[in-house]
Formats: structure tokens, C-alpha cells, sequence
């Protein structure tokens, strides 16, 4: 991880104004942290595997994102009856405790 976040800063470099104090600091970072890699270019599968969790949890976060401002939007639940939603339309509903499993 230590090394993609190297990478992205070294791609940010090129942006910053050069001399600025962001620019500073990000070469002073990149220099402390490289420190600490190990020599030699991580092969293309960790690479990838990085960039696909660095994705997954992109996406995860912008679902949990939009759940969340849909529920502070929406606080009454679905119908206007607050408390919880009653399932998923289309699902099946578990039986109710007094219900008899089938074959019992």
C-alpha cells in the first residue's frame, strides 16, 4: 500500500506548483517513505490486486453513501410508517413463529 501511495504522489508532483509548499512536502514525503520499500518493482499482480481494492472499496463507498443520504431523506421508511422496512419487494417473508415449518 505503502508503494501505490508513493506512486500517487509522484503522479501528483508534476501538478503542484513547483517550488510551492506542497510541492515541498510532497517530495519530502515521497523521499521518507521510500525509505522503507523494498528494492525492486512489485510485480503487475500485486499491482493489480491493489488497484482492484483500492476500486472495491471506491465503490463500497459511494453505495454506503447514497444508502445513507436515501435514509436521512427518507427516515419514515418505505409507505410512511417508520420503524424498519418490511423486506425486500419480490422476497418471499419469513414465516411467523406460530407458522409450522413445512414437513413438521
Amino acid at each position: 500500500m505503502l508503494k501505490s501511495a508513493v506512486d500517487m504522489i509522484q503522479q501528483a508532483l508534476p501538478h503542484l506548483p513547483v517550488g510551492g509548499q506542497q510541492h515541498r512536502d510532497a517530495l519530502r514525503a515521497v523521499q521518507s517513505l521510500s525509505r522503507h520499500l523494498p528494492q525492486g518493482a512489485p510485480t503487475a499482480g500485486v499491482q493489480q490486486t491493489q488497484l482492484g481494492d483500492m476500486l472495491r472499496s471506491t465503490v463500497r463507498n459511494a453505495i454506503m453513501q447514497r444508502l445513507i443520504s436515501q435514509n436521512s431523506q427518507n427516515p419514515q421508511g418505505p409507505g410512511g410508517q417508520g420503524g424498519p422496512p418490511s423486506g425486500m419487494p419480490g422476497m418471499p417473508q419469513p414465516p411467523t413463529p406460530s407458522t409450522p415449518l413445512p414437513g413438521a
